[in-house]
């Protein structure tokens, strides 16, 4: 059975035009455990490791590429109140994130702006001491190209963070690949590809981590959230994207549970070449 894919960079808009709703609030509770503006498989507790992996300070610029509407950016924002950029494809995503961050008292610190990460990165050279983008490089048409403009944009030695939720560990069938692909362009890779990519575009990788426990756990959160306010959800969503959306998650969650398709975190920094 053909599987419908959502429009590339765009498939997440329904969830974005009712993002911070008293049921979305809800639903990322249920799921996470903890509501901080999330909407992929990030933690909080992640977000907390993450900043002291890359010590950010106070003085430090950093940018959130796919920033979606701002959660995890305003929570380390938050946390170290360095100034914060995201960029993101969905204008829906950004509007979001700019209200996410008014109301959190962070929009003298947050600036959001919509851009396209499969065009150059709109910022001048040496811009930023850390870039992080979480769960979105897969999602990417030429990463080597990206990986290119990150180093184009961090001061050198500065720090790359990117997780991908899209490395081969195992066997995929066509049809799982083409569930767990609804929201649009998603490449799978091998393992070590990133890493190469990485070298390629003057990065040395100085850490990976396997998170494939915590998107199991938000994945499966997510569905157990998701079945508890079915009626809710297809009232908002329509009966055809609430299934799409359920057969995403349960291909998810067993695909990691077969250690199919792992997610995992790579920290790099620019050698400045």
């Amino acid at each position: 059975m053909a599987i419908p894919v959502e429009p590339e960079g765009r498939g997440y808009d329904k969830l974005y035009e009712e993002f911070d709703s008293p049921l979305w609030q809800q639903l990322r509770r249920e799921a996470y455990g903890e509501d901080i503006g999330q909407h992929s498989w990030v933690t909080a507790d992640e977000l907390q490791e993450d900043i002291s992996l890359l010590k950010l300070a106070r003085a430090s610029h950093f940018l959130d590429l796919g920033c979606g509407p701002g959660g995890p950016l305003t929570f380390v924002v938050g946390h170290v109140g360095c100034q914060g950029s995201g960029i993101d494809v969905s204008a829906k995503a950004i509007a979001a994130g700019r209200a996410r961050a008014a109301s959190l008292g962070l929009d003298g610190l947050v600036k959001l702006r919509e851009a396209d990460l499969n065009q150059p990165i709109p910022f001048a050279s040496g811009s930023f001491d850390v870039v992080m983008s979480l769960d979105v490089i897969l999602h990417l048409r030429d990463r080597l190209s990206v990986f290119r403009e990150v180093a184009r944009v961090l001061i050198p030695a500065g720090k790359f963070l990117f997780t991908d939720a899209g490395v081969i560990t195992g066997a995929i069938s066509d049809e799982e690949i083409r569930l767990r692909a609804v929201h649009g362009n998603t490449q799978f890779v091998p393992l070590g590809f990133n890493e190469n990519m990485l070298g390629l575009a003057g990065f040395q990788v100085i850490d990976r981590k396997d998170r494939t426990v915590s998107l199991l756990k938000a994945a499966t959160g997510r569905l157990s959230a998701r079945l508890g306010h079915r009626e809710e959800l297809e009232q908002l969503e329509g009966s055809s994207y609430f299934e799409r959306q359920q057969r995403y998650l349960e291909t998810v969650i067993d695909l990691s549970q077969r250690g199919a398709v792992s997610r995992l975190m790579y920290l790099a920094e620019s050698r400045g070449e």
